[in-house]
């Protein structure tokens, strides 16, 4: 009887080990998702996966670019695609893994309700971000670069770096659902855009092909509602209250200089001046001078800098005064620090958006 039951416990122990990774090889473990229209009027959803290369189970994970492969699902909604997928390729689909999710600027108009709807309801970590891109999302997860077929991580990091330059807003999933469910409440959503330099001559091994965030796409209430270039964005993170680093180039009398300003410190207060809503910002930070012209003054450069920085606020503002979308956090500042006031305008705060006067100071100090 005791053999018996040894060998019962022996055959459990290792029966679940190999169910482990019988799980990991019927599982595809997505690193990005592109979102593409397809002819149907539906979607065609691209999933950067990780195959596993053919190892053997007892061997090591082979992490080889050669394993990382897109698959192709089409569908008329999202669940459609990814089920599509499954029964194409017999595996569980796992999005848990998932590093960035990116949108055809060819679906911006028919809104993110479903796509917020559908992600919400995954597996996929709702603090990924979620992008835009000029063109095709198959072809911007799929871009070949030195290393290869882009890795999701890869892009990953162009988006984040992005956001700690101040040059794009941060929009994890959970920050647009939320953004977009408040009235008047907006959020500018990063453009992704894959853009061909020189030819790279005889080597092969080196693309003319590289992947930034040149703007963004404004939205409200899941519609779109314009563009922004990469100047307003970054107006958009000073007045917001949330840039922390950002680089300039500013033309002096002598040439053109750039500078680092870090350390960015934001003040914001709110007021009323004939009953419209009053912001006064103090925006202050260190600079680093990165290059300059020999003969370029120090406190030229340094007043053109200020003078750029207003200027990025000013883009910003003329973007949200003509649309009334709040994408400073408006609203929330009146009901927060304006009760009374608040009450007023009954929840939609588009009018106080358009009527808002600011006052933006920036002062510099050098490291």
């Amino acid at each position: 009887m005791k053999r018996v039951l040894a060998a019962i416990v022996l055959s459990a122990a290792l029966l679940s080990g190999c169910g482990k990774i019988s799980d990991v090889r019927r599982r595809l473990v997505v690193h990005s998702i592109g979102i593409d229209p397809s002819d149907d009027g539906g979607y065609t959803v691209s999933y950067q996966v990780f195959s596993g290369g053919g190892n053997s189970d007892s061997g090591p994970v082979d992490a080889s670019e050669s394993t990382v492969k897109t698959l192709v699902s089409d569908g008329k909604t999202l669940a459609e695609a990814e089920e599509g997928l499954r029964l194409k390729t017999g595996k569980e689909v796992f999005l848990g893994d998932v590093e960035l999710i990116v949108i055809s600027d060819s679906l911006k108009d028919e809104g993110l309700g479903e796509f917020l709807q559908y992600f919400r309801k995954s597996d996929v970590y709702l603090g990924v971000n979620a992008v835009y891109c000029r063109g095709s999302a198959s072809k911007v997860i799929g871009t070949k670069l030195e290393q290869g077929e882009a890795a999701s991580i890869l892009l990953r990091e162009v988006v984040e770096r992005a956001v700690e330059e101040s040059r794009a807003s941060s929009s994890r999933i959970i920050e647009i659902s939320n953004a977009v469910s408040a009235p008047s409440e907006a959020i500018a959503i990063p453009l992704l855009e894959v853009k061909r330099g020189e030819d790279s001559g005889e080597d092969s091994t080196v693309s003319n092909l590289s992947v930034g965030i040149t703007g963004g796409i404004v939205v409200s209430g899941v519609r779109p509602v314009k563009s922004a270039d990469a100047d307003a964005c970054a107006g958009i993170r000073l007045l917001r209250g949330n840039a922390k680093r950002l680089s300039l180039s500013v033309n002096t009398s002598s040439g053109a200089a750039s500078l680092c300003i870090d350390n960015i410190k934001i003040k914001r207060k709110l007021g009323f001046s004939g009953g419209s809503p009053l912001i006064t910002v103090k925006i202050s930070g260190r600079y680093k001078i990165m290059s300059a012209p020999e003969n370029a003054r120090e406190s030229e450069i340094v007043s053109e800098a200020e003078k750029a920085l207003l200027s990025l606020c000013e883009k910003a503002r003329r973007l949200s005064a003509e649309s009334g979308d709040d994408l400073f956090g408006i609203g929330r500042m009146i009901e927060k620090y304006a009760p009374s006031a608040s009450k007023l305008y009954g929840g939609d705060f588009s009018e106080a958006v358009k009527s808002s006067v600011y006052d933006v100071f920036a002062r510099l100090s050098e490291y």
